[in-house]
């Protein structure tokens, strides 16, 4: 049996324009008439297009696929199975982390103007972290960068946070309101994800964290007014020390001024 590119096209439920491509790659080889120039495909080359398909839907490249139907070795073979396995494992784990990043985003937004303002004491796992700013300014190490870029692969698992060192509650307007931007994740989770602990990522000890919802409804940087309720209550409390301080956005909010409203998350640790 022999197809015209049209009835081909059809049978395989694609376009022309597809199957050009894929002949461009090397992927099918229909005969040619040299006369007319016409091309003809047979049910080789159905399966040949059909197996690349498969392959495509397990997110392998064409390049990929034009490797595995040529004449790889086992080797070749095992090497892109085993890479593409692993990508898929760490996308399922992905994908996992992001379910759990949006049913916990769920259960915030229900509750979210009651508990903006109130202050509780909530148990956090350790976790990971990877400075990168200084406040504003960006460290440009191209090694931190390209850790940066595998880190930002990897959210919403990866949160942006910002941090103010524990001084900034021990001297509380007293001393610089200075803080640093990074990228924190659970800990496990990290691991989980193949993520490495190089010179650049720091371990943030769990436990318990002072919590509070705060709205910045200004657009400038933090001020003290950002940390005002905690301090109050670290002071009213007399916990026996205080550790660094943690904040990253959970919400934003439009108001009927058109004015943002954005809700942070901010923590610091405690030793009660």
């Amino acid at each position: 049996m022999r197809y015209t590119i049209s009835e081909m096209a059809s049978l395989l439920g694609v376009t022309t324009h597809t199957l050009r491509y894929y002949e461009k790659m090397g992927l099918i080889r229909p005969e040619v008439n040299e006369e007319t120039g016409y091309r003809y495909y047979t049910v080789t080359d159905t399966r040949r297009f059909n197996l690349c398909r498969e392959f495509r839907a397990a997110e392998l490249s064409l390049e990929e696929c034009r490797e595995l139907i040529g004449r790889p070795t086992v080797e070749q073979s095992d090497a892109v199975f085993d890479r593409q396995i692993a990508q898929l494992q760490r996308k399922q784990v992905l994908n996992e982390l992001s379910i759990q990043f949006l049913e916990h985003t769920r259960e915030q937004y229900r509750t979210l103007e009651q508990d903006a303002e109130r202050i509780w004491v909530e148990n956090f796992p350790e976790m990971w972290r990877l400075s990168f700013s200084q406040e504003e300014e960006a460290n440009r190490d191209k090694e931190l960068q390209q850790e940066k870029a595998e880190w930002l692969e990897c959210m919403p698992a990866a949160r942006w946070v910002s941090r103010l060192p524990r001084r900034v509650m021990e001297q509380f307007r007293a001393c610089r309101h200075e803080y640093d931007y990074g990228l924190m994740m659970e800990a496990d989770a990290a691991r989980r994800l193949g993520l490495q602990r190089t010179r650049h990522v720091e371990v943030v000890c769990g436990g318990d964290y002072l919590t509070t919802i705060w709205k910045k409804d200004y657009r400038g940087s933090f001020g003290w007014d950002s940390l005002d309720g905690l301090h109050e209550e670290i002071v009213r409390r007399g916990f026996r020390a205080v550790g660094e301080t943690f904040s990253s956005i959970v919400a934003s909010r439009e108001q009927p001024d058109g004015s943002i409203v954005n809700y942070h998350l901010t923590r610091t640790k405690i030793y009660t």
